[in-house]
Parts: structure tokens; sequence; C-alpha cells
């Protein structure tokens, strides 16, 4: 999600099911993997994200998704690798 959040990013979320296109949203590919993505479309109960990096390509397929596995949307992010900027999303 460079440049938004960078790598180490303290991230402040909040569990919800409820969320629109552009939103950032944390979602559970694996019950040992989180991604961090914005929503690109949502229809029919299918998810389709994109991140906000245009130089790097993701290695995993981010188009129809299912929205079940959304677990949260993005709020606020922090960052000390910007000198502890605190950002709202």
């Amino acid at each position: 999600m460079a440049p938004l959040l960078l790598d180490g990013d303290i991230l402040l979320f909040r569990k919800r099911k409820q969320f629109a296109a552009g939103d950032i949203v944390v979602y559970q590919v694996t019950s040992e993997l989180l991604l961090v993505k914005r929503v690109d479309e949502i229809k029919n109960g299918v998810i389709n994200l994109i991140s906000d990096n245009q130089w790097l390509e993701s290695s995993l397929n981010l188009s129809g998704l299912s929205v079940n596995k959304v677990i949260g949307v993005v709020l606020a992010s922090f960052s000390k690798r910007r000198n502890f900027k605190f950002q709202l999303h």
C-alpha cells in the first residue's frame, strides 16, 4: 500500500463487515496471512481489491474474492518511518 502505508506502520482498524469502494480493508487470505488493500469494487458478495503501489504488482489474485473474509476497515495509521506521523483514513 505504499506510498500511503509503509512496512512497519501500525494500523488502527475496526472489525466490521460494512465497507465501500475506496476503503482500506484488512483481508484474511489464510489463517496466517492478512492483506491490507483498497477496495476497488463490490458486487454480489464478491470483492475486488487493489494496491496503491503502482510500481509493484501483487503475486496474489486480488479479484473475485469473498466479502466474508474482510476482517475490518483501516481507520488510521502511525508511521515511525515518517517521523511518527499519524494519519486518519
